[in-house]
This record gives C-alpha cells, sequence and structure tokens, in this order.
C-alpha cells in the first residue's frame, strides 16, 4: 500500500511543483517587465524635468540680458540712476517669477510622477509578494514530492520478494 500512496502522491506533488513553477515563471516575467517599465518612466520623466530646467535657466539668462540692454548711461558714460534702479527691481521680478514657474512645474512633475509611477510600484509590490507566496509554496511542494518519493521506494522494498529462503 506505502507504494501506492508514495507513486501517486508523487505524481500529484510533481504536478503541484511544475503548476507552482509555471506561475513563478509568469510573475517573474511580469515583475521583470513593470520593473524595466518603471525605471524607463522615471528615465524620461528625469529627462522631462533636467530639459525644463535647463529652459527655465536659458529664460533667466535671457531675462537679465534684456534687462541690462535698458540700462542708461549719461554724456559722462556713468549709469543712470533710475534706470539702474529699474534694472534692479526687473531683475528681482524676474528671479520672482522664474522661481515660481519653475516650483510649478516641479509641482506638476511631481504630482506627475505620482500619478504615472504609483499604480506601477503598486503593481511591482504586489508582484514581488505573489513571487515570494509562490516560493514559499514551491519549496513546500518540493519537499513533499521528495517525501512521497521516498515513501515510494520504501513501498517498492516491501514489494520485492525475498528469494533467500529465510522467510
Amino acid at each position: 500500500m506505502g507504494f501506492l500512496s508514495g507513486a501517486y502522491g508523487k505524481l500529484m506533488a510533481g504536478k503541484l511543483v511544475r503548476d507552482l513553477q509555471y506561475q513563478m515563471t509568469s510573475v517573474q516575467s511580469r515583475l521583470r517587465r513593470v520593473t524595466r517599465e518603471i525605471g524607463d518612466m522615471e528615465k524620461n520623466m528625469q529627462t522631462q524635468e533636467r530639459n525644463m530646467n535647463a529652459q527655465f535657466q536659458n529664460q533667466s539668462i535671457w531675462a537679465m540680458q534684456g534687462l541690462q540692454s535698458g540700462v542708461v548711461r549719461d554724456a559722462s558714460g556713468n549709469i543712470d540712476q533710475d534706470s539702474y534702479q529699474a534694472y534692479i527691481y526687473g531683475q528681482q521680478m524676474a528671479q520672482s517669477q522664474v522661481a515660481m514657474a519653475k516650483t510649478m512645474w516641479q509641482n506638476m512633475f511631481e504630482m506627475e510622477r505620482e500619478a504615472q509611477l504609483q499604480p506601477l510600484k503598486d503593481l511591482e509590490d504586489s508582484l514581488q509578494t505573489e513571487k515570494d507566496n509562490l516560493e514559499s509554496r514551491l519549496k513546500i511542494a518540493q519537499a513533499e514530492y521528495d517525501a512521497k518519493k521516498e515513501e515510494e521506494k520504501a513501498g517498492v522494498k516491501g514489494l520485492t520478494p525475498d528469494y533467500t529462503g529465510q522467510g
């Protein structure tokens, strides 16, 4: 009876091991895809952010150059005090506007990052949990398979006739 129980148990445990291995392969593939997608999305967002920062830098430089061209000099080459005050005020306003716009864009990038990346990161966490669960179940199933294999071997020994005549 041990042989049949072991053989049947080994077949069932083997089937379970193969099913779990198939599920594991599927989960690992999906996990790799999601992880790669997250990385690509993060790279794209960083590139967009760098480009936007460069654009703000250029706008700031252009604004300062435009303000400098408005500075008036008198006949002796000295800077007119009124135009200098206007230049300082304009410079402060331009810096303030660029800083506000930059902050607004950074907030927008952060909201976009959260809206697009968070669902993928949640999926990645879920897949990682599923993978860990499958690994645990696979170890248990493999141990059961090995135990049933040993039970089958022990049952085969009990079925072998004793030809020695000693009983």
